[in-house]
C-alpha cells in the first residue's frame, strides 16, 4: 500500500462512519430510539452467523457476509425509505448512491464491491436470495420484540407484509419455516 492507497482508504473509512446517522423505521427493543443502518447491519450478520450453519442447504458464508456488510452502504447517499414505500425514484438514487459509495472503494476492490451489490440487488444466486430473505426477516423479528408498535403506528396489517414478504422466503423451505414461525409470532399484534 502507498501514501495514496491509504490517503483513499481512510478517507473511506470515514465516509462510511456516516452509515451510523442513517436511520431506519424500524424501532428497537428497549429504547424509544429507531435503528440506525449500522445497527440493522450488525443484526443481520448475527442473523448469518447463527442461522447458517443450521441450514441443510450449504451457502458460501464468506460472500453472504460481505453482501450484508455492503448491501445498505448506498443509503449514504439516498437515505432510508420504508420497504412499502419504495419507488422507482428511490431505486434510482440508490443506485446512484452505490456507484458514489463504491467508486470510494480502493480501485483493486471497487468494482468487485458494486458487482456483489448488483448481484444482491438482482437476487438470483442463492446467496443474493438468502440475505434479501434475511433483510426481511429481521424487521420481523424486530417488530415482534416491539409488541407490533411501528406497525399499529403505520397500520401495517398481516396481508400487507405477507404480500410483500412471502416470496423472498419461498426459495428455501427452511427459509420459509422461519418465515411462518415469526408470521405467526407476529399475527398477534398485526389485524
Amino acid at each position: 500500500m502507498n501514501i495514496k492507497e491509504l490517503a483513499e482508504a481512510l478517507k473511506l473509512l470515514s465516509k462510511l462512519d456516516e452509515f451510523k446517522n442513517i436511520k431506519r423505521h424500524t424501532l428497537v427493543k428497549g429504547r424509544k430510539l429507531r435503528e440506525n443502518d449500522a445497527e440493522h447491519t450488525w443484526h443481520l450478520a448475527m442473523w448469518a452467523l447463527i442461522i447458517l450453519p443450521l441450514l441443510k442447504r450449504k451457502y458460501n458464508s464468506e460472500k453472504i457476509l460481505k453482501m450484508i456488510l455492503i448491501h445498505d452502504l448506498p443509503e449514504i447517499y439516498s437515505g432510508d425509505v420504508l420497504t412499502f414505500k419504495k419507488d422507482h425514484n428511490h431505486k434510482k438514487e440508490e443506485i446512484k448512491g452505490a456507484g458514489k459509495i463504491f467508486g470510494m472503494f480502493p480501485k483493486k476492490i471497487s468494482k468487485d464491491y458494486l458487482n456483489l451489490w448488483l448481484e444482491m440487488e438482482k437476487g438470483k444466486t442463492k446467496e443474493a436470495k438468502l440475505v434479501k430473505a434475511m433483510d426481511k426477516l429481521q424487521p420481523i423479528l424486530q417488530n415482534i420484540n416491539t409488541k407490533g408498535k411501528l406497525w399499529k403506528k403505520l397500520k401495517i396489517d398481516f396481508n400487507k407484509i405477507d404480500n410483500h414478504k412471502r416470496s423472498h422466503m419461498e426459495f428455501d423451505k427452511e427459509i420459509f419455516l422461519i418465515y411462518k414461525n415469526l408470521m405467526g409470532k407476529a399475527k398477534k399484534y398485526l389485524k
